[in-house]
């Protein structure tokens, strides 16, 4: 059995579940509005995502009219979905921890099924997609959402600008990152294939993560996901809140508008049955 990434391990998710929803919900919240427009939902549907995290295009789904189940691994993004849902007095979402891998749910059972960069994150993407073609009825769709071409991700290259700034000789892992094992237009089209979608129809598009403040972005950033974390620990205190003022000098120096941001490509595929 191969090891596994800090990030395809539930606990490390459940651990920081509010920082990664301040951190990326402003860009991810644009990417589930683009898949739910292409989904071309209909009110009473019913709904599946699969590694909701805390539940963005879940509760969309819901506000859209949908009868959705949001389900993670992770039960720390499922508690706070959970909250989110009574602050907000939605009444059409159920929760539920589940393996993405193996869904506990029946055959043929939903309208839409949908992973917003999740299913990205899983040890068997695959096996992932696949499942969420299975749960689809007759004529149901899928909408699976992957980052576009890595080196087109500015926060990942400011991010490794500021460290090699700081510390030239820092180690990054060597291995390809989780989640670009399936990134682009390519990889995405060949994934929802191999698991079974005959039609399937790909775009791509451009999120904007608006930062109001990149050194408290940077804080909040550092701590969003378990191999950051992890990288953040190895780099050291001192180093990483260096990092982090260089970080916020390359983001604003390379925004256009008055107010800085960081752009994401991301790619939308929807399959249908």
């Amino acid at each position: 059995m191969s090891t596994l990434s800090p990030d395809q391990i539930p606990e490390g998710w459940s651990q920081i579940a509010e920082v990664y929803e301040r951190a990326f919900e402003p860009v991810t919240a644009q990417l589930a509005t683009e898949a739910l427009r292409l989904l071309k939902l209909q009110k009473g549907e019913r709904v599946l995502d699969v590694a909701t995290g805390t539940g963005t295009f879940a509760l969309a789904a819901a506000r859209a009219g949908g009868e959705v189940l949001a389900t993670d691994f992770a039960e720390g993004m499922v508690t706070r979905l959970r909250q989110r849902i009574a602050q907000q007095g939605v009444n059409n979402i159920d929760t539920a921890i589940m393996n993405g891998q193996a869904l506990s749910a029946a055959d043929a059972s939903f309208d839409i099924s949908a992973s917003i960069v999740g299913v990205i994150f899983f040890p068997d993407i695959v096996k992932g997609v696949t499942e969420l073609r299975r749960v689809l009825k007759p004529g149901g769709r899928c909408a699976v959402v992957c980052w576009g071409r890595p080196e087109e991700f500015e926060m990942m290259r400011y991010l490794r600008q500021a460290v090699e700034t700081v510390k030239p000789d820092f180690e990054f892992p060597s291995e390809t990152p989780v989640w670009a094992r399936m990134s682009g237009e390519q990889a995405l089209t060949q994934t929802m294939g191999q698991a079974g979608f005959a039609r399937i129809e790909v775009s791509t598009m451009r999120g904007v993560l608006p930062v109001q403040s990149p050194q408290i972005f940077w804080n909040d950033f550092t701590a969003s996901a378990p191999p950051l974390a992890q990288l953040f620990k190895k780099l050291g205190q001192e180093n990483t809140a260096k990092a982090g003022e260089i970080f916020a000098r390359l983001v604003i120096e390379n925004s256009s508008k008055e107010n800085p941001e960081i752009a994401a490509e991301a790619c939308v595929a929807i399959g249908y049955v």
